[in-house]
């Protein structure tokens, strides 16, 4: 195949991607595509893997394509009280009252069982019929055996990570229901301390310390959640666009999700560092914003384990309800069956995060944000784009392996 008229199409499509523009080029994603670039792939590194694994994606998106609109359909149309599914998780989280957030739960439940089921289980048989097609098993190992993931280790790290930590999300969560999640996660009483506004203000301010041009990032979680959702935003923009210029689109564009996803985490995780707290947010008492931040974190990075756990087939509700600490109810995982290898970015993401504070903590200390030497550091990284992989800096970083630093409790 002509991977030059490849590329150039690829750019394009990736300049406004969604659903019209995967109908106007299709023909980047047909089967023979994708069988070609796994043949390059198989001998020719990190590119070739990237451009078969979204080759490998763009085709699964059309195969389900009119099973997905209708999903998304269904996620939009208001329910009885006006909210739409999409709408329920900032309502339970701006709500006070227990018993209303619990009502509104009972709402969402009654509407994803009623609405989401037919449209899922279409669009989960469509991609795996089209993954069948390709001699893979499953949508996600098509995925995975273009990028050349390893669903087993990502699985198995998912696993590690809840085994080693279920005594302290129990301490942590408490007696609440799953409809407290999102209030527990914005934290109102942190208002004082977290004022609405100045979660752009602290993404700047970050951003000038390390020596780097903030982005424009348009958040739409409030309270704590909006801050950690400003500051990861922030990361994924940063490392996205610092790619250099002069790489092909493979590299600059399409590299393994997991790379910006670590930025992003490492970000968001300075809401748990009392001195970025006290030097960027002027903090009185940075323990009273440190403790949410740190319950915040654990969450997060114990629903990507449960996530990534159950690529091994465990069952979804169960795994959340571990991870979380809180019986989980099924309707809410019902999506997950759709996310390809998200759940093995997302662990690995978090990963390669914990390794990447762990080396600037020994490098520059707590103050390590402010230290300009980080800055360059992470500037160099982004700069090679999708040229690396999470396993090879790991190496680099001297980790035993890529969860090393995860699964011994640092950065969760």
């Amino acid at each position: 195949m002509d991977l030059d008229e490849y590329r150039a199409d690829a750019e394009e499509h990736l300049r406004g991607p969604g659903p019209a523009a995967d109908a106007r080029h299709a023909g980047l994603f047909t089967a023979e595509r994708v069988t070609a670039l796994e043949a390059l792939a198989a001998t020719g590194g990190p590119r070739m893997r990237n451009l078969a694994r979204y080759a490998a994606e763009g085709h699964l998106r059309l195969a389900s394509a009119a099973e997905m609109a209708r999903v998304e359909e269904e996620l939009r149309a208001p329910m009885p009280g006006g909210l739409t599914l999409l709408d329920v998780d900032a309502a339970l989280a701006a709500e006070p009252s227990a018993g209303r957030r619990r009502e509104l739960q009972a709402e969402r439940l009654r509407a994803i069982g009623g609405r989401l089921p037919s449209g899922v289980s279409g669009a989960e048989v469509r991609r795996t019929l089209a993954a069948h097609e390709l001699g893979a098993p499953t949508a996600a190992e098509l995925i995975a055996r273009a990028a050349g993931l390893d669903l087993t280790a990502a699985a198995a790290l998912g696993a590690a990570v809840l085994d080693a930590g279920d005594d302290a999300v129990g301490r942590r969560v408490g007696d609440l229901d799953a409809a407290d999640l999102p209030r527990l996660l914005r934290a109102p009483e942190l208002a004082g301390a977290l004022p609405a506004a100045g979660a752009r203000e602290a993404l700047e301010r970050t951003c000038e310390l390390l020596g780097v041009t903030a982005p424009a990032v348009a958040p739409t979680a409030a309270g704590l959640a909006g801050y950690a959702e400003t500051l990861r935003l922030g990361g994924l923009a940063l490392a996205s666009a610092g790619a250099s210029a002069r790489l092909p689109v493979e590299a600059r564009r399409l590299g393994d999700p997991a790379l910006a996803q670590a930025t992003a985490f490492l970000l968001e995780g300075l809401l748990a560092e009392p001195a970025w707290l006290v030097r960027v947010l002027d903090a009185a008492d940075p323990g009273r914003v440190a403790g949410p931040a740190e319950t915040l974190r654990l969450l997060a990075t114990r629903a990507a384990a449960a996530r990534a756990a159950a690529l091994a087939g465990g069952s979804r509700e169960e795994l959340m309800s571990r991870g979380l600490g809180i019986p989980w109810p099924g309707e809410l995982t019902i999506l997950d069956g759709l996310a390809g290898v998200a759940p093995a970015d997302a662990i690995r993401g978090r990963a390669l995060a914990a390794l990447l504070r762990r080396h600037l903590w020994e490098a520059s200390g707590d103050r390590w944000f402010a230290d300009p030497r980080s800055g360059s550091f992470l500037r160099e990284l982004w700069l090679e784009g999708g040229d690396l992989t999470p396993e090879g800096i790991a190496r680099d970083l001297g980790a035993g392996d890529l969860g090393d630093a995860l699964r011994s409790g640092e950065g969760s």
